[in-house]
C-alpha cells in the first residue's frame, strides 16, 4: 500500500521563500525559518529547502538561516543550493541538514555523487536529474 507524505520545498532566495513560475516573477512569501516552524507543526513529513540562486550567482549556500532552521525542525530535513564540493556537504550536514541535494554541482562533477555516498551513505544524498524538460 502507498503512503502519501507531504514534503514541502522552501525555495530560499536572498534569506527569502520565495513563489514564482519557472523562477520568474518571484514573490515573496515569508521567513524560510518560520515557514518551515509552520510546516513542522502542521505535520510535514520532510522538508526540501533550496538556495535557488546559490548556483547560478556561484556562491555558497547559506548557512545561518540553514542552522536556525534545522534547530527549530525536526523532521528530515533536505538542504540544496550551491553544492558542488564534498566540502559543501561537509558544512551542510554539520549545519543540521540531513540529506544533501546536488544538481548543477554533479552536472559539472558527476565523480561528487559517488563520493559523498562513500563518505556520507546513499541516504543523504539526492540527486535530481531532469530529462526532457524544456
Amino acid at each position: 500500500m502507498l503512503t502519501k507524505r507531504i514534503i514541502p520545498c522552501l525555495d530560499v532566495k536572498d534569506g527569502r521563500v520565495v513563489k514564482g513560475i519557472k523562477f520568474q516573477n518571484l514573490d515573496d512569501v515569508a521567513s524560510p525559518v518560520d515557514l518551515a516552524e509552520y510546516y513542522t507543526k502542521a505535520g510535514a513529513d520532510e522538508l526540501v529547502f533550496y538556495d535557488i540562486t546559490a548556483s547560478s550567482e556561484g556562491r555558497k549556500l547559506f548557512t545561518d538561516i540553514l542552522r536556525e532552521t534545522a534547530s527549530r525542525v525536526f523532521i528530515p530535513l533536505t538542504v540544496g543550493g550551491g553544492i558542488s564540493t564534498l566540502e559543501d556537504f561537509d558544512r551542510v550536514l554539520k549545519c543540521g541538514a540531513d540529506k544533501v541535494s546536488v544538481n548543477s554541482g554533479a552536472i559539472r562533477h558527476p565523480e561528487i555523487i559517488g563520493k559523498a555516498v562513500k563518505l556520507y551513505g546513499d541516504q543523504c544524498v539526492v540527486y535530481l536529474r531532469f530529462i526532457g524538460i524544456k
